[in-house]
């Protein structure tokens, strides 16, 4: 028997969520679009207003959402059924020692992006405070501070997230707003007319960007979901709040690049007198996203190093993503990041096939029955993996074929269909 340190955090890492801490879908929805409104949707809006004409742009954000939101759906199912983490799920699925590896290469991703948007948000809101006082911040300060408050609202788990979502998002949303509606009423509607003036985007690529750029969000949405009242408000909230939480940033980032015909959105926001409030929304909006990332990278690692402390694992792991950033080492791994990113993805398909087959099995009580390893698993894992590779662009794969356009999707669909064949032609675990 392994030797676990049990420590009732209130978050609930290595234990399924009680029934009585459930919430209700909109406060879970609140934290995936919070979640989804970074500075990421906003470059993927200036791309797409570069490279496509308007309301073609708006038909493939739209799609693209819906049928994340649709993915969304399975994932956050089993998430709030189990009541288990997306670590714990693996345990199931992987095995003991299985799982271990899987938590690794999730925490890995996890706390990199981690490290990444710390640096990222650093540069954007040191240019944003440029523009407005004149002063130049040194990049390490501001990771420093911006690291910190991201670690402080994960150490404290979810219920921290959920409060900061909750009041975060109409906040958001309503600075946001108000500066397209001034940028229209200053500019006009007839920049959304105008053709695109860089490198043309198809409809398909389009659609296949705004997928993938929340993809792993899927993977990972039972974090979130094992805290829904049930599987029918965690659906609920999974395909709200992917579709809207995809989907707002790249629709605002659209009509401001348009209108005020710049791809600096910091600059419009200065131009319209919104410098402090411009501020706040970077602020906020990567606070909100990136808590989200360390948040999955302790759950990941509390699976792998089951006898520390899951608070002590929350603060290594942020201090190590934070120190990356002050190092500006966020701008020299992200190549390696994605390759780790992909191998990710698999892990979806596999649980969502496995839950299907043995659903009797994602109670916590089973665990103790668990094995090792479940090699049918490991298997399709490789297998997925490979060719998730095999679709994805240069540098981080070798790009010899497509299917979906969409690596992490086939990844996920890959692995789910070998577990799905190799389960029936073994007969499972028997």
């Amino acid at each position: 028997m392994e030797e676990v340190v049990e420590t009732n955090t209130g978050n609930y890492e290595r234990e399924r969520v009680p029934e009585s801490e459930r919430k209700r879908w909109l406060s879970i929805s609140m934290v995936w679009i919070a979640i989804g409104i970074d500075l990421s949707g906003m470059f993927m809006g200036i791309s797409l207003a570069q490279g496509m004409e308007f309301w073609t742009a708006i038909a493939a954000v739209v799609i693209g959402s819906v049928v994340l939101g649709i993915l969304a759906i399975g994932a956050t199912y089993i998430g709030a059924k189990a009541g288990l983490s997306t670590g714990m799920i693996s345990r199931v699925a992987f095995g003991k020692n299985g799982a271990a590896l899987m938590g690794l290469i999730m925490g890995i991703s996890s706390l990199g992006w981690f490290g990444v948007q710390i640096g990222f948000f650093a540069e954007n809101i040191r240019g944003a405070i440029t523009q407005l006082t004149g002063a130049s911040l040194p990049l390490w300060l501001l990771s420093l501070i911006g690291g910190g408050l991201m670690m402080l609202s994960a150490f404290w788990g979810y219920q921290a997230i959920e409060k900061l979502c909750t009041y975060s998002v109409p906040l958001l949303a309503v600075l946001i707003i108000v500066a397209t509606i001034m940028s229209i009423s200053s500019n006009g509607t007839a920049g959304l007319a105008t053709a695109p003036q860089g490198t043309p985007i198809s409809f398909g690529l389009a659609v296949s960007l705004v997928i993938g750029v929340y993809m792993v969000g899927v993977v990972m949405a039972p974090d979130v979901a094992r805290w829904a009242q049930n599987p029918k408000q965690a659906m609920i909230a999974g395909f709200v709040g992917f579709t809207i939480g995809n989907s707002f940033m790249i629709i605002i980032s659209l009509i401001l690049v348009k209108v005020m015909d710049t791809g600096d959105l910091t600059a419009v926001f200065f131009a319209l007198g919104l410098g402090i409030p411009s501020i706040l929304v970077l602020t906020l909006a990567q606070w909100t996203t990136n808590t989200n990332n360390l948040y999955s990278a302790s759950l990941d690692f509390s699976i792998v190093f089951r006898r520390v402390n899951p608070k002590l694992i929350t603060v290594i792991s942020g201090s190590l993503g934070i120190l990356m950033a002050m190092l500006g080492i966020y701008g020299k791994f992200e190549t390696f990041l994605s390759i780790i990113t992909v191998l990710v993805s698999p892990i979806a398909g596999i649980y969502m096939i496995d839950y299907v087959f043995y659903k009797e099995k994602y109670d916590f009580a089973y665990e103790s029955k668990l094995k090792d390893y479940y090699p049918i698993a490991i298997i399709s894992w490789v297998i997925g993996s490979v060719v998730a590779f095999m679709t994805s662009a240069p540098p981080a794969g070798f790009g010899l074929f497509t299917i979906t356009n969409i690596s992490a999707l086939d990844g996920i669909i890959a692995a789910g269909i070998c577990y799905f064949v190799l389960t029936k032609l073994t007969k499972g675990r028997k």
